[in-house]
C-alpha cells in the first residue's frame, strides 16, 4: 500500500513539468497563497446525533487553520489549470458531543495533514466588464467550481498521560494502515480580480472539500478488538478510553470494548467503534491573495515592450 501511494505521489510531482514550461512562457500565470480554517468528518466528535453526512456533522468548536501555495495557469477562456501545496490540521474530541454513545466513548485525535493537489477550474460566471460605481473601475469578478486528483501524507495522534501520542504504529484496531493516501477535492470558489497596467491582483474565497482512500484520519474504523491481539498494552489502552471516564449513566460502560467470542471464534454482539462503510473527508475554507501576469513580448522601434493581457 504505502509503494503504490508513492507512485501516486512521483506521478503528481510529474504535474510540475507543464506548469514549470508554461511559466517560462510568461503568459496566463498566476500564483498567490491562501489562508484559513479546516474541519473533518469523521466518526469522532460530531453532534448530538449519530454520524451524519457533509458538514451536517462538523464541531465547529475543533475547527482549525490551513495554509496554501499555489500555482495556476489558465489554458483557456473557461478553464484554467491549478497545482496546490496544502497543510492542514483537523482535530476530533468525542468529549465535545453531545451523543451519549460518542460522548462516553471518549476518543480523540488531531491530525496534520500535507497534499498537493491538481485541479481543473471551470469558470461559471464572469462579469467580462469591469464593476463598480465609477465609469473607469478597474475590477473584474468572477466564480468557478472545480474537481481534481491529490496526494497526502497524515499523522493521527492523541493526547495520553499529558503528551501528543502517535496513533498509526500503535494499531489501536490491530490494523496496519499507511499514512499516505489519495483525496479527491471539489469545490467552488469566488475572485475580484484588480487589472493594474503592469500587475493584476487577485483576492478570493474558496471551499475545498476532499473525500479520501481511508476511515484512519483519526484512527478509527471498525470494532474494539480483542485486548490478548493486540500489540502492547499502550495500543489496549488507548483503543478503548471508556475507562478513563469517571461519570457516566450507570451500565454504560458495557457499551465499549471487548465482548468476546463465540466457539466460531467471531465476535460477540461486538460494540462497534467506528463505521467502516464510510471513508473520513475533510474540508477548508480559505480566503486568498494571487498575483496575475499575462504577458508577451513584441518588438516596437527596436527594442521589446511587454504588453499586459487581461
Amino acid at each position: 500500500m504505502l509503494n503504490t501511494n508513492k507512485l501516486v505521489i512521483l506521478f503528481l510531482c510529474t504535474l510540475w513539468s507543464p506548469f514549470i514550461t508554461m511559466a517560462q512562457k510568461g503568459y496566463r500565470i498566476e500564483y498567490g497563497v491562501s489562508t484559513g480554517v479546516s474541519n473533518y468528518l469523521g466518526e469522532i466528535g460530531g453532534r448530538e446525533k449519530t454520524g451524519r453526512p457533509f458538514v451536517s456533522d462538523l464541531k465547529l468548536a475543533k475547527t482549525r487553520w490551513n495554509e496554501t501555495v499555489f500555482f495556476k495557469y489558465k489554458f483557456h477562456e473557461m478553464f484554467a489549470a491549478k497545482l496546490s501545496l496544502n497543510y492542514s490540521r483537523i482535530e476530533g474530541d468525542d468529549k465535545l458531543s453531545t451523543n451519549p454513545g460518542r460522548r462516553y466513548r471518549n476518543l480523540s485525535f488531531r491530525n496534520d495533514i500535507y497534499d498537493i493537489e491538481s485541479t481543473l477550474q471551470w469558470l461559471i460566471f464572469d462579469s467580462k466588464k469591469p464593476v463598480g460605481l465609477y465609469a473607469r473601475s478597474n475590477v473584474y469578478l468572477a466564480a468557478y467550481l472545480f474537481a481534481g486528483i491529490g496526494a497526502f501524507h497524515h499523522n493521527p495522534k492523541t493526547l495520553y498521560q499529558g503528551s501528543w501520542v502517535d496513533l498509526q504504529p500503535i494499531k489501536t484496531e490491530g490494523v496496519t494502515y499507511s499514512r499516505w493516501g489519495m483525496c479527491v477535492p471539489v469545490g467552488i470558489g469566488f475572485y475580484a480580480t484588480i487589472n493594474k497596467r503592469l500587475r493584476t491582483h487577485r483576492f478570493g474565497f474558496e471551499i475545498n472539500w476532499r473525500y479520501t482512500n481511508t476511515d484512519y484520519l483519526d484512527d478509527i474504523s471498525t470494532t474494539f478488538k480483542n485486548p490478548a491481539e493486540l500489540p502492547s498494552a499502550t495500543a489496549v489502552a488507548l483503543s478503548n478510553r471508556n475507562v478513563e471516564v469517571t461519570k457516566q449513566p450507570e451500565g454504560f460502560a458495557g457499551n465499549y470494548g471487548w465482548k468476546g467470542a463465540d466457539l466460531n471464534g467471531d465476535p460477540i454482539n461486538q460494540a462497534p467503534r467506528g463505521n467502516p462503510n464510510n471513508n473520513d473527508s475533510y474540508i477548508s475554507f480559505n480566503v486568498s491573495y494571487s498575483t496575475v501576469i499575462k504577458t508577451r513580448y513584441h518588438r516596437s522601434k527596436g527594442r521589446k515592450v511587454r504588453s499586459v493581457y487581461f
